[in-house]
């Protein structure tokens, strides 16, 4: 009998995720590296999400591997990524934030994703070649069974996020950050435009 959960217990929790604002993750983003709260390198090099309070290290290895096929900054002037930076980044500036039963729900279909390819590729998403995993991640990003999709776009998106919140990735890009903390603008939380 499967372990993997059904695609119905984590749809709430990618419902949150394609939800989630950009400028809010970003926020938080860098208020977390901003104070230093992120996993030392030497207990993720150890293979244990040494700091991670709602990341187990299988969850870990899932979100590392698809940035590992999404976000290849390797010759080019991109900013290099940290797995430290980028698992205390998606660890603290998201999934602390997340309800317990959607959090739940996402862990779930962390699983089920890692366990995708094991029907015609005979190995965990986690285990699969660089050239594998992209065109397994493609696929189901391109899938029409909707919690494929869904799972591919939003784990890629979770981890896009954790990346782009790190205010040292921005540079190389020409943004100087946002416009409002340079231009001094008040901040009105979620108040409505005036008319």
């Amino acid at each position: 009998m499967s372990t993997t959960p059904h695609p119905d217990t984590f749809m709430p929790a990618l419902r949150a995720v394609q939800q989630l604002k950009r400028r809010s993750f970003l926020h938080a983003g860098a208020s977390v590296l901003a104070l230093g709260s992120l996993t030392s390198v030497g207990a993720l090099a150890a293979g244990t999400p040494g700091g991670l309070k709602f990341q187990s290290e299988a969850e870990a290895a899932v979100f590392l591997r698809i940035a590992q096929v999404s976000l290849p900054t390797q010759g080019t002037q991109l900013t290099p990524w940290t797995a430290e930076g980028l698992l205390g980044t998606l660890d603290a500036a998201l999934l602390a934030g997340m309800e317990p039963h959607v959090l739940a729900g996402l862990k779930g279909g962390v699983q089920y994703f890692n366990e995708g390819p094991q029907a015609t590729l005979g190995q965990r998403f986690t285990a699969l070649d660089d050239a594998q995993a992209a065109r397994f991640l493609d696929e189901w990003a391109a899938s029409a069974v909707p919690p494929q999709r869904a799972l591919a776009m939003g784990l890629k998106k979770l981890v896009q996020l954790s990346y782009w919140a790190n205010p040292a990735t921005w540079p190389p890009l020409g943004y100087g950050g946002p416009l409002t903390r340079q231009r001094g603008f008040k901040q009105l939380g979620n108040a409505p435009m005036p008319r």
